[in-house]
């Protein structure tokens, strides 16, 4: 995952923009009336474990700790794909 960005600060910038078009999007059906108040809360709440995982991805100093949070922040963003398909 990181890899493919070329670097932490990268990705964490790429999972910024992410979470920010999913809420717009997410705010575009509510709007419509198309998604539940209880669904748009949980949605919200992950995206922001999210980006807080990907900050601390940026922040990692150690191989190994940068390996853990990486695990952390993709376990965060298939959480994040699963509430958002239940749409």
């Amino acid at each position: 995952m990181g890899k493919e960005f070329g670097s932490t600060e990268l990705l964490a910038k790429a999972g910024e923009i992410v979470a920010e078009r999913a809420r717009e999007e997410a705010q575009v059906l509510s709007d419509k009336g198309e998604v539940e108040e209880r669904m748009m809360t949980e949605l919200l709440r992950v995206l922001r474990l999210m980006e807080m995982d990907l900050a601390m991805v940026k922040a990692a100093v150690k191989e190994e700790t940068l390996g853990e949070r990486l695990e952390q922040a993709k376990a965060r963003c298939r959480q994040a794909i699963l509430v958002a398909l239940s749409f």
